[in-house]
């Protein structure tokens, strides 16, 4: 790590690596985990008699959100679907309904649908314009589908040609810098 390279690890205390994580453009889990790793890092240093204590020990740092995220009620949502368009209601009902994260939303695809046992096999995501793996092996598994998504999802993909879901729609209303 460029921050603590000219550091001897005797000289490395708490209370600065405490201000350098805060000084970071990190969300507070990805701090947390950098925190963990090199508290890892110590303990090994000290099994094998590099170094004598473990100063990361002592670092407060916790991964809770400093927001919490607003989410609409069911009752909110039962009173906003009947007032959108098709594909703004299919929109609302799929990431209501799903619970997924925006970068998975973004990567679904038709494919990913299965109809007949009425789920959604999540397999990507897409992030800063590039596709990859899902951020976590459990949000790869089968996502069961809600009924009222289940009969708007067929009307959704008779009006459109593209092979993604929601891409086309974000793009219209002008969200695109998470892909092409």
């Amino acid at each position: 790590m460029p921050r603590w390279g000219a550091y001897s690890l005797s000289r490395i205390n708490a209370g600065e690596v405490e201000l350098w994580l805060r000084s970071l453009p990190l969300a507070k889990a990805s701090c947390a985990k950098i925190r963990n790793v090199l508290s890892i890092l110590f303990k090994h240093g000290i099994r094998h008699e590099i170094c004598q204590r473990n100063p990361i020990q002592m670092v407060r740092r916790s991964a809770k959100r400093k927001k919490i995220p607003v989410v609409l009620s069911p009752g909110e949502v039962r009173k906003l679907l009947p007032v959108l368009a098709l594909r703004e209601r299919t929109l609302v009902l799929l990431d209501y309904g799903t619970g997924l994260r925006m970068s998975e939303l973004f990567a679904l695809k038709w494919s990913d649908v299965d109809f007949h046992r009425n789920e959604i096999s999540v397999t990507r995501s897409i992030v800063f314009q590039v596709v990859g793996p899902c951020k976590t092996e459990a949000s790869q598994k089968p996502i069961p589908l809600d009924p009222y998504l289940a009969r708007a999802l067929p009307i959704w993909r008779r009006t459109t040609k593209h092979q993604t879901i929601i891409r086309p729609a974000a793009k219209k209303v002008g969200i695109t810098q998470h892909f092409r």
